[in-house]
């Protein structure tokens, strides 16, 4: 299995969180819709999955993300603003 590019996971993130708040937005004013509940669960799978290769593959996007297992490593990696993404 090959992994994905931090710019093509990047992209599907931020898909896929907009996809999720059009969703949620949708739902607020119409919870009982069924296709959209489902369309919301696939797209919340599809960003956590993102989200979880991410973080195995280059590291947390945020602090809420770090798993301090035996250290803090949320500053380990360089900031999206450093150019290195």
């Amino acid at each position: 299995m090959t992994s994905k590019s931090r710019d093509q996971l990047m992209c599907i993130i931020t898909e896929a969180s907009f996809a999720l708040d059009d969703a949620r937005l949708f739902l607020d004013t119409h919870p009982c819709d069924k296709e959209a509940l489902e369309y919301f669960q696939i797209y919340r799978q599809i960003r956590t999955e993102a989200m979880e290769e991410y973080r195995d593959c280059y590291g947390p996007i945020s602090a809420y993300d770090v798993a301090p297992s035996n250290m803090w490593t949320w500053i380990n990696d360089p900031w999206p603003w450093e150019g290195e993404c």
